[in-house]
């Protein structure tokens, strides 16, 4: 059982139709502008920008009858940055896919590949040999050979100024070749750029200008899927933190995008789809608590409420699974008050660490807990119901034999007035400590300390 996602057919959230404009809009801006067409998918982090190239790549290389699809060919950039030079992953990418189809041409950047290749070693060779007096090419038996073979077909100058001026030329003959390429060619060629946010700053810098100055050809379209923040971040650090970033990313990009917002139904499917996954999967796992529609009702409130991302919902079921993992004996058993106690939390930990904290440390504001709960759930009814929570397992900061009501009064839930309750249950709430089962105190911190531990209710 797996839970990579690469066709439409699989997906979770509808993104089939975004696909659909996303293609129609690229292949009419090809005519608007000049050069290649650069989108940005700037989605943050986990949002699905990855899933989402897997899966449109996949249709787009449907063939359909009577359409012509264009070439697509995908990069992941973190994976070439270590090699640090984005023009060689990015024209190695294309020619490995024109070799498809089309062996002379692609045979021909290859040896204007092999040229700047060659040049720019040359460079090198010579500023190391002037400061040190070692020639590296020529350490070595091997170096020595291909040297000599290299020498057969390219003339080297022995000045710096004439290979930068060479390897300026082999250049010039790549993007000649890719523009006979695609001119020559009825499809227009796509490339799918991912993970230029990860990239170190300096070579997600030189991608973008690469992009720029040797693919800026007509009928080519660049899709690129980053984190605006952490190209905004990368090039600040390049350039200076006073850079006007707003028109430095226009010399590159000509339009932004974002995936659309998961819709309810979209966590609802989500939701199912990682109970299957993550809680319950038969001769591996069995779950604690009840796997019922309630509890997925639970779920997708918080989730939606909390504007998770999917990589975030699946971190936030990873803990759940761990945290509810029980025997084949025990399955469903666990409290509903601690079953709901413990998704909450699972998703605090993840994307409201203070609030998380705040509730396991017993130390969150009646107050504070109101307004966050009306700023993230869509019906202020359940407001009350979720403050019930918290309050009768113990993760709110209280007065000394402060009643509900008090509490309630004191955030901003209740006009009336009411009396401190002795110590004695509030009338009302049975339903949640019996909810709760046996552990009557501290129920919160308790599961603030599983999480925090790895541990699992018994």
């Amino acid at each position: 059982m797996t839970m990579k996602i690469t066709t439409f057919e699989e997906d979770l959230l509808g993104l089939n139709n975004f696909a659909q404009r996303l293609e129609r809009f690229i292949a009419t801006e090809h005519d608007f502008v000049e050069g290649s067409l650069v989108v940005a998918l700037s989605s943050k982090y986990g949002a699905g920008k990855t899933t989402f190239l897997q899966m449109w790549k996949s249709s787009l290389e449907v063939p359909d009858a009577g359409k012509v699809k264009p070439i697509v060919i995908s990069l992941n950039a973190w994976e070439s940055d270590y090699y640090g030079d984005p023009l060689f992953a990015i024209a190695s990418a294309m020619i490995e896919r024109i070799d498809e189809s089309d062996k002379d041409s692609a045979g021909t950047l290859k040896e204007a590949m092999k040229d700047i290749g060659w040049f720019g070693v040359a460079i090198g060779s010579q500023m190391v040999e002037k400061a040190t007096g070692i020639k590296p090419a020529e350490a070595g038996m091997s170096a020595k050979g291909k040297k000599k073979e290299r020498n057969e077909t390219v003339p080297l100058h022995h000045d710096t100024f004439a290979i930068y001026q060479n390897r300026r030329d082999a250049m010039k003959k790549l993007k000649e070749g890719i523009e006979k390429f695609v001119a020559a060619s009825d499809q227009k060629v796509l490339f799918l750029v991912d993970e230029l946010d990860r990239c170190r700053p300096d070579y997600a810098i030189d991608y973008l200008e690469t992009i720029k100055h040797i693919f800026d050809i007509n009928d080519v379209a660049f899709v690129l899927a980053a984190d605006r923040q952490q190209l905004e971040n990368s090039a600040k650090m390049a350039f200076g933190q006073d850079l006007d970033f707003e028109e430095y990313y226009r010399k590159f990009v000509h339009r932004e995008v974002t995936l659309p917002p998961i819709s309810e139904s979209g966590y609802q499917k989500l939701a199912e789809k990682y109970v299957d996954y993550y809680l319950k999967r038969e001769g591996f796992r069995d779950c604690s608590m009840e796997l019922s529609h309630s509890r997925l009702d639970n779920v997708t409130e918080l989730v939606g409420g909390l504007k998770l991302t999917p990589r975030q919902i699946q971190e936030v079921f990873r803990i759940l699974g761990h945290l509810l993992h029980t025997s084949d004996d025990k399955q469903g058993t666990l409290p509903w008050c601690i079953a709901v106690g413990s998704i909450i939390m699972a998703m605090l930990k993840i994307g409201e660490s203070e609030m998380f904290h705040s509730l396991g440390e017993q130390q969150l504001d009646p107050k504070e807990a109101v307004s966050f709960l009306q700023n993230r759930l869509e019906e202020n009814s359940h407001v009350e119901w979720w403050l019930s929570l918290f309050y009768t397992g113990d993760g709110l900061k209280t007065i000394e034999n402060e009643s509900f009501e008090e509490v309630k009064r004191r955030a901003g839930l209740s006009n009336e007035t009411a009396s401190p309750a002795k110590g004695r249950r509030d009338e009302g709430l049975s339903q949640w400590y019996l909810g709760w089962g046996r552990k009557q105190s501290d129920q919160f911190s308790q599961i603030y300390e599983k999480i925090q531990q790895v541990a699992q209710w018994d």
